[in-house]
């Protein structure tokens, strides 16, 4: 599979197979490649929860909000990979939102190329996110990453006409994603 197929193949999914199961190595897998990406200035200051026992990635749904889409029992991810800026090593605001971004992004290209997929989840309640994962007072949270096995298909297709660029379901529930063309994105020189 080339890169290109793997970014196609990550999409954002809200529904997963809860009868699928991570162990505490699969999910050390997803960080052991984050340990290979760029940070900010070389700090490296990224930490990382990883969450796949049932009781915990449920008490974690329930601190995440997905939009209209907010998990609901019976379709929650099979693991959870909370992103942490620790504070003593780096304390830098600007150099978080990129470096979990590219984390966020290798964890979920990883999941792709293994069948998987998973959601960037960007709001959350962060008091009880921190009191179910007890984290120490130098880890600010980031970025919470869902991953598991997809129950729901996902298409791309350009975007129409309308100029929309907002995702629809069909009659099968399957999401189709509007992308803007390519000459869209390419800023001529002016």
């Amino acid at each position: 599979m080339t890169l290109k197929d793997l970014v196609i193949k990550n999409r954002s999914f809200r529904a997963y197979d809860e009868s699928f199961k991570f162990t505490e190595d699969d999910m050390r897998e997803f960080v052991e490649l984050c340990r290979y990406c760029a940070t900010s200035g070389n700090q490296q200051a990224l930490k990382f929860y990883i969450a796949w026992e049932r009781d915990e990635v449920d008490a974690i749904a329930k601190c995440t909000h997905w939009g209209k889409d907010r998990p609901y029992p019976g379709i929650n991810p099979s693991g959870f990979i909370v992103i942490l800026q620790d504070n003593d090593i780096d304390k830098r605001a600007w150099a978080w939102w990129r470096d979990a971004g590219i984390a966020a992004q290798t964890i979920l290209l990883r999941a792709a190329e293994r069948g998987l997929g998973g959601l960037m989840i960007g709001s959350f309640d962060k008091k009880p996110l921190r009191d179910v994962t007890k984290l120490a007072d130098n880890l600010k949270i980031l970025l919470v990453v869902a991953i598991g096995k997809p129950t729901e298909g996902s298409v791309l297709e350009d975007m129409g006409e309308d100029g929309s660029t907002l995702p629809y379901r069909d009659e099968n529930g399957v999401t189709h994603v509007r992308k803007r063309l390519l000459d869209d994105l390419i800023v001529k020189r002016g």
